[in-house]
């Protein structure tokens, strides 16, 4: 659902968010946050520091308490039935939230227990969770020896023993370095192509141009966008991106002289075109040149780029 539109019933989505206001004294952290999310969405919340992120998802686990609106989950307002609406989703923190003296398997027990699971039920499925991210054999070691990435699979691991189709994570992917970086994104496009919905926030922009379809965009406590992240791109016409094999400076100085812009995106051309001549400028300067054109595309803005528009950051 889109930036605007006024959400419909909130049965019909896993996440219902209506005209949210929660305020600290007289600070206003979120100023009416409207938004709704559909069943098995991948949906990144993004925002710079001090702009709501962990509030609003505070709020809509229960946690805090909101100053107006109104918060469903899979219908349950979350106001009204906090425990029923935290049985139907998972959540794994920012901190460390690791219990002392207990083995990654004990923690998920333990977890899984709280959730209302029985006993018996609670074991098999933490084994089956851990051994699915990878655990079997370190699960009964104490948590204490645990590296950054195991404690962050245990804490994934308590998010979903109890089957949610909703699960919140609280910058997943914080400490991780590249090895198990890639292990865990893996493991969450995994989680999201079983159906469950993944609301990620994180301050990684390309983690969340991969792993996800929507965006929530935050800023001072106020949503400035809500959508599918194909369309928070711009995509301005005549601006394409270009790769060419040959001499560049010859090239770029031809697209120019024929009153072209040409800058440079990563190990692509970032090229402006006049409209009079279009695309048939950058074969012109090719042949000229002596250049083989070997990939040319309409321009759209990264996550990124996009993202800092929004904060009217843009560069």
């Amino acid at each position: 659902m889109e930036t605007g539109t006024a959400p419909s019933s909130p049965q019909t989505w896993v996440v219902w968010v209506s005209e949210l206001v929660k305020h600290f004294g007289q600070f206003r952290a979120l100023d009416g946050i409207t938004f709704a999310l559909q069943p098995g969405s991948a949906t990144g919340l993004l925002g710079p520091n001090g702009a709501g992120k962990t509030t609003l998802l505070k709020t809509m686990l229960g946690f805090l308490t909101f100053t107006s609106g109104r918060v469903s989950l899979f219908g349950e307002d979350v106001s009204m039935a906090p425990l029923r609406a935290r049985q139907l989703i998972g959540y794994m923190p920012e901190n460390d939230a690791a219990f002392p003296g207990m083995s990654g398997f004990d923690a998920v027990v333990f977890a899984a227990r709280l959730s209302g699971m029985p006993r018996e039920a609670a074991f098999s499925r933490s084994y089956e969770v851990l051994d699915y991210l990878g655990m079997d054999e370190v699960r009964h070691r104490p948590q204490a020896g645990y590296s950054v990435g195991l404690k962050q699979k245990v804490k994934l691991a308590q998010a979903l023993v109890h089957g949610p189709k909703l699960v919140f994570l609280d910058e997943p992917l914080n400490g991780l370095d590249p090895n198990s970086r890639d292990e865990m994104m893996g493991l969450l496009a995994g989680i999201s192509r079983s159906g469950v919905a993944l609301v990620i926030s994180s301050h990684v922009l390309h983690d969340i141009e991969s792993l996800c379809s929507e965006v929530l965009v935050l800023d001072c406590g106020r949503l400035l966008y809500s959508g599918p992240i194909d369309r928070l791109g711009r995509n301005d016409k005549g601006r394409f991106r270009a790769r060419v094999r040959g001499d560049e400076g010859a090239f770029s100085r031809l697209v120019e002289q024929g009153g072209g812009r040409v800058g440079r995106k990563g190990h692509l051309l970032d090229l402006t075109l006049p409209e009079s001549r279009g695309t048939a400028l950058v074969f012109e300067a090719a042949r000229q040149s002596g250049c083989q054109v070997r990939e040319l595309l309409p321009a759209r803005d990264t996550l990124e780029e996009a993202f800092l528009r929004l904060l009217g950051k843009e560069q």
